[in-house]
């Protein structure tokens, strides 16, 4: 049995994309996954399944999102050790450690072609940096998300490829929640 982490994007923020974690949960243990558990309301959940493949499971949720509530959501889904890789390569350890809700993890599917990682002008981004690893993004935002120079550039799709962001506290949590 595989352990996989769920990150969905861009659910239950303002009017639009509304679901339920109690609905999600639901809707993973009619999919067949088991040991299903949510964190926080924005789209977070750990399953386990006999399928090791998370780009399949991904896909599985993905449909069953749109065939139960008919919404399409972007959905990412890695493995108990490919987060915990994650943790482990981040370049940026103490950023994270002095301000978690400042740095984020941004899980990218596929991952952003250097072409366009080269064509954002860092000169434009203050404090803020970003640096990917293994096809994930790392991202301090130095005076938070909210103004944030990097968030500008993120929102207007400069990397091309489905992102979802969890600050550090949220993606250690998601790991313990993972288990061993």
């Amino acid at each position: 049995m595989a352990t996989h982490i769920v990150l969905l994007r861009g659910i239950n923020v303002g009017k639009h994309n509304r679901l339920a974690m109690s609905e999600l949960k639901a809707l993973l243990t009619d999919l067949g996954h088991t040991d299903v558990r949510t964190l926080l309301n924005s789209g977070n959940a750990v399953v386990t399944t006999a399928d090791a493949d998370s780009a399949a499971v991904a896909r599985r949720i993905r449909k069953g999102i749109s065939d139960s509530f008919g919404l399409s959501i972007p959905t990412i889904v890695r493995s108990r050790a490919q987060v915990e890789a994650v943790i482990e390569r981040n370049p940026m350890p103490e950023e994270a450690e002095r301000e978690p809700s400042y740095f984020h993890v941004g899980f990218c599917d596929p991952a952003p072609s250097q072409e366009r990682l080269d064509a954002i002008d860092g000169t434009t981004l203050g404090a803020d940096r970003i640096m990917v690893r293994a096809g994930t993004c790392y991202l301090w935002f130095a005076d938070g998300l909210r103004n944030s120079p990097l968030g500008r550039v993120l929102s207007a799709d400069k990397l091309g490829v489905s992102m979802t962001m969890r600050n550090w506290n949220t993606v250690r949590k998601l790991l313990c929640l993972a288990g061993p």
